[in-house]
């Protein structure tokens, strides 16, 4: 497997949105660090330099949520590190973030909650608009019949979009069967869907493929399986995350030992899973230094033979199916 020649990551065209985005995002928890004595300065100080070292790099997608990283601070860090860029930098610099799921407002799809949720999302982040808005992580048809009707999110949404405060309007959620509703809906521009198209499971490829014949902008999440095909081994991956499941595991043992013995990185390769579907626009990571910026950005950019994907396939032909991802979800 040859070294990268450049960490610069490519860029594309998102279709839905409209606009060029860096292939790689920058996604998760932001500011999350292994050591948990670490004090709230050393949070963001280290969200600001994963920020910074992502545009250097020429990831210049950010996604968050007022949801994520503890006690819901990774919006808060991306703020941070959006106003410490210099304004050439910011200009590069697409964002997205989510509403109804915000902590104080938590399951809520309403207009009136959504547009509260964007209005707190604008003032931590310090900026006057964001380029995507997703509803996020509707749990039932309940929820998103409430997200789609009269008087819920998605109206509030369109006004928002109307009036310049957000760019595209997306869904996030891993249910498939809430994806499709949102893409035969007409009035999406972009869908988020974590966990399923990895080396662990490819359950969401029909989502995407649809998604793609409308038009409609994919951003994958989590190409490593929720840590577990990185790069490093997945025990040790679990031993800090708890995997999705114990199949899923074994799993990533199994693609690790193949990768071992080839010499090849697992990280590389499940970076460039993600990478090399022609439908999707970005695929997002959620780096927690700089240093795992600088590893993300190398698996982007490495060359892969052809041959070495070959046999992958014929790997992958040999293993148990994987266990159900969103498209079983209740």
């Amino acid at each position: 497997m040859a070294q990268p020649q450049s960490p610069m990551v490519p860029r594309r065209v998102l279709p839905g949105a409209g606009f060029e985005v860096s292939a790689v995002g920058q996604g998760g928890g932001l500011g999350r660090l292994d050591d948990r004595s670490a004090t709230q300065a050393q949070r963001e100080a280290a969200a600001i330099e994963v920020v910074r070292r992502d545009v250097e790099l020429g990831i210049t997608y950010f996604d968050t949520s007022p949801s994520y990283g503890p006690n819901g601070e990774s919006e808060r860090h991306l703020g941070l590190g959006l106003r410490a860029l210099v304004p050439a930098d910011r200009g590069q610099v697409r964002v997205s973030t989510k509403a109804g799921t915000h902590p104080q407002r938590p399951n809520k799809y309403d207009a009136d909650s959504i547009r509260w949720s964007v209005d707190q999302s604008l003032r931590t982040l310090f900026s006057e608009r964001v380029d995507i808005l997703f509803i996020h992580d509707p749990r039932s048809d309940g929820d998103v019949d409430l997200a789609f009707g009269a008087g819920g999110a998605l109206e509030a949404l369109d006004d928002l979009k109307a009036q310049g405060v957000i760019g595209a309007i997306g869904l996030g959620v891993r249910v498939h069967r809430f994806l499709r509703r949102a893409i035969e809906s007409g009035r999406f521009d972009v869908i988020l869907t974590p966990y399923d198209y990895t080396l662990l499971r490819t359950s969401a490829a029909p989502v995407i493929d649809l998604a793609a014949q409308r038009g409609i902008g994919v951003i994958n999440g989590s190409p490593y399986g929720a840590g577990l095909l990185a790069g490093v081994d997945p025990d040790v991956a679990a031993s800090r995350r708890t995997p999705l499941s114990q199949a899923d595991l074994e799993r990533a043992r199994q693609l690790w030992r193949w990768c071992r013995e080839r010499d090849l990185d697992l990280g590389v390769l499940a970076m460039q899973f993600s990478l090399r579907h022609p439908h999707i626009g970005v695929t997002l990571v959620g780096s927690r230094t700089a240093a795992e910026v600088e590893d993300n950005a190398n698996h982007a950019v490495t060359t892969v033979a052809e041959e070495t994907w070959a046999e992958l396939d014929r790997f992958l032909a040999t293993l148990p199916p994987p266990p159900p991802g969103g498209e079983a979800k209740a």
